[in-house]
């Protein structure tokens, strides 16, 4: 039988002499309730029950990807770029125990077509480059340089998974020459006869990394939500059918360069096509289908989770349909990698609480609903006036200053919390609440780390009450608590620790994870 027992030690120069110890890089280790104290003698509205055995899908990270404005930020003065990386990636503390970062562990880096090079795009923001050089006969390995820095960046502060990802071929391998399609471009814009070609370029990029910068990308995504049209030219993009794509994936197959890199598909842009319309889960992992790719890629799906975000879009229902779909091929994970809020509720920056609410409460039910076994936001850094960032910017090419948002450190709640290899165990409320009678209330997920002891549970509170609940960890003994807390006055902010038996007040609006640690031992 294993027993979980909070360690108590003496930590000098803190509140408190007893405390709740976390030896393990980010975790506090030392009482740091400066902020506040969560607990009250109110009962419990409801109980949270906790299985450590009872263990869902194991966690891959929490990331965001470098489109488009890290070409530029990373060539801004040093001491901006290092904040910045700073808050998307560390995952140490400052003089106060405060958390100088959401400790992403997952980056994704853009392989860009070479559009930068040509004026079709409009918005040059949006413009990306290549690696090849200036007459595209070979490769300029200096180029992509504010990328490569923030990527290095994220490997040096620890992130466990870089992402490779495209979102067209290079214009040199397209149909119309150039990095989004037109009507000409039939079922896909890359030319005719390229598969091999664009496979082969690919290959190169990520062995380049491994041997030469010793960076080694984890995971390549060829594809970027093939089933639009992408003829507006506003970015780069390529749509492709499902035998276009069946035919990259046997060259990208066929490379050995990739050998040790997993190719993840379809970054699908809506959850309905991997089960309806273009029936994804079907085409590319059905047993009997002729453009099954089972083998050749990762055994997981991905997709991205645009206009379902709302309980009127199907938050809850359009996630139980896709867990009813996923559960037809029990060996096939889901990863969602992508989401920001889009149409009338995307438009404005906001750096205040309530983006940050709308997407803690879009991660809960991605986790816990569809099972995702990782979850990635769209733009780690912003110049716009829309809610797509988690750090937004100055539109300047050549430094400006740099915001933070709610956002960013409500995802933090997850992202330092729940690392990779954490397994999602069920949290069980006394109250019965059902997963759509709880959106505009309280949620609670669950994660634990058998290696190292650690149980997380992220509590989201969309109302605007202040909720009592008490948390109970079946099979293991845990001490006490360190909250920390996101809200209107709060920045993933650290609380005074609580002791398991407590009640914890939930502030409203908030999003509050709970974090507890012990030290393991037979018996």
């Amino acid at each position: 039988m294993l027993v979980v027992v909070a360690t108590a030690v003496v930590c000098l120069g803190c509140v408190s002499d007893v405390v709740t110890r976390i030896d393990v890089p980010g975790y506090p280790r030392c009482e740091p309730g400066a902020h506040g104290d969560l607990q009250t003698d109110e009962r419990a509205v409801f109980r949270v029950t906790v299985n450590a055995e009872d263990a869902g899908q194991e966690i891959l990270g929490f990331g965001a990807s470098d489109c488009w404005s890290i070409q530029h930020v990373g060539q801004w003065p040093l001491a901006k770029r290092e904040a910045i990386a700073d808050l998307l990636f560390e995952t140490g503390l400052d003089r106060a125990n405060d958390p100088r970062g959401i400790g992403l562990s997952i980056w994704r880096f853009n392989i860009g077509a070479g559009s930068s090079r040509q004026q079709h795009i409009s918005r040059s923001w949006r413009r990306a480059d290549t690696f090849y050089n200036d007459d595209f006969t070979g490769y300029d390995w200096t180029r992509l340089p504010g990328q490569r820095w923030f990527l290095e960046a994220a490997e040096k502060r620890g992130v466990e998974r870089l992402i490779a990802f495209v979102n067209s071929p290079p214009i040199n391998m397209t149909k119309n020459g150039r990095a989004y399609c037109d009507a000409a471009s039939g079922s896909t814009n890359l030319a005719n006869g390229r598969e091999a070609d664009f496979a082969t370029y690919l290959a190169d990029v990520i062995e380049h990394f491994r041997k030469i910068e010793g960076i080694e990308f984890d995971v390549l995504s060829p594809f970027n939500e093939p089933q639009w049209d992408w003829e507006a030219g506003t970015q780069e993009g390529c749509r492709y059918s499902i035998a276009d794509m069946k035919r990259v994936i046997d060259a990208l197959a066929a490379e050995p360069g990739l050998a040790e890199t997993e190719i993840e598909i379809p970054e699908s842009g809506s959850i309905l096509d991997l089960w309806m319309g273009e029936k994804y889960l079907e085409a590319f992992f059905g047993a009997d289908s002729s453009t099954s790719v089972r083998g050749k890629i990762a055994p997981r799906i991905a997709s991205h989770g645009y206009k379902t975000e709302l309980p009127s879009t199907g938050l809850v229902t359009r996630r139980e349909e896709l867990r009813a779909a996923l559960d037809r091929y029990p060996d096939l994970r889901y990863a969602m990698t992508e989401f920001c809020p889009l149409g009338s509720h995307g438009r404005g920056r906001d750096l205040g609480v309530d983006t940050a609410l709308l997407v803690a409460r879009l991660i809960h039910f991605d986790l816990v609903v569809a099972g995702a076994s990782s979850w990635q936001w769209w733009l780690g850094v912003s110049p716009y006036d829309y809610k797509d960032g988690l750090i937004f910017i100055d539109k300047f090419i050549d430094g400006g200053d740099f915001y933070e948002s709610k956002l960013l450190w409500a995802m933090g709640n997850y992202s330092r919390f729940v690392r990779p290899g954490m397994v999602r165990v069920e949290a069980r409320r006394s109250d019965g609440a059902s997963h759509v009678e709880m959106v505009d209330g309280v949620m609670v997920s669950s994660f634990y780390d058998p290696d190292r002891a650690i149980l997380s549970a992220v509590f989201v509170n969309w109302s605007d009450e202040t909720i009592p609940v008490s948390l109970e960890i079946d099979g293991l003994e845990i001490g006490a608590w360190i909250p920390y807390v996101t809200d209107a006055g709060h920045d993933l902010s650290p609380f005074a620790s609580l002791p398991a038996s407590r009640v914890a007040e939930i502030p409203a609006r908030s999003i509050v994870t709970l974090v507890g640690h012990g030290h393991t031992r037979e018996g």
